[in-house]
């Protein structure tokens, strides 16, 4: 069976995470996983809060290019050691307080659209994803968020190991009510959240193809380590 981590973020991207690009790799890799989905923050602090000094003046495309720097740098170091890299996003809209996670987008796609966090609807979103692409809404009973109607939802994630478990297994009975895809991810940060989540499968995933094919066929298993105290954040 192949492991392959689907909720990741990199310290090139978010003051909130603790750990680089490289570091993330080699680390999922000592621990047995294959490949990992890098869904840095796509969240209007990225810009005025976490790296304005960066980023002021630029272009769009060139800040486009600064925010896929944590992406680039893990793929990199995964091309180094045979580990997959896909892009992903975890994408929040200016007027609201969810997350969704975008799952089978390239690189390019990025550059072709405007700022994702100010279209403030996720029907707006929708309309220029890709086709295939899957929508997943981010750990959804969390504090703070608003479950959604599960309407252009391809899925949930219904284990996060930031997450308190019992927020989690609310999550997954609305999935299943819903008919939902079920997602797991370690929304790592920090070590604390190491290889706790993530899917198996046996099919071995390369592109943002792949990805989508082995989401969409439901052909998977969720991973689920929640033997660390979660931070609730």
């Amino acid at each position: 069976m192949y492991l392959y981590e689907l909720h990741a973020h990199t310290s090139e991207c978010d003051r909130d995470a603790h750990l680089s690009a490289r570091e993330l790799v080699r680390l999922y890799h000592e621990a047995g996983y294959d490949g990992m989905v890098i869904t840095d923050h796509y969240i209007e602090r990225f810009y005025t809060l976490w790296f304005p000094e960066e980023v002021a003046g630029l272009t769009h495309h060139q800040q486009v290019t600064r925010w896929l720097k944590g992406f680039r740098t893990a793929r990199e170091e995964g091309e180094k050691i045979g580990f997959t890299v896909l892009p992903g996003a975890e994408v929040r809209f200016d007027n609201g307080p969810n997350d969704y996670l975008l799952y089978g987008v390239h690189e390019d796609f990025f550059y072709t659209v405007p700022r994702l966090n100010e279209l403030n609807s996720l029907e707006k979103l929708l309309t220029l994803m890709p086709e295939g692409v899957c929508v997943v809404q981010a750990h959804p009973f969390r504090d703070g968020m608003e479950v959604r109607h599960p309407d252009g939802l391809f899925g949930m994630e219904v284990y996060n190991a930031g997450t308190p478990a019992f927020r989690n297994e609310l999550a997954r009975q609305f999935a299943k009510h819903y008919a939902l895809a079920q997602t797991s991810g370690s929304d790592i940060h920090d070590m604390s959240r190491l290889a706790k989540g993530g899917i198996r499968t046996g099919h071995k995933i390369l592109t943002p193809e792949d990805l989508i094919a082995v989401l969409r066929s439901n052909d998977y298993t969720l991973i689920e380590n929640p033997d660390l105290p979660s931070d609730g954040k």
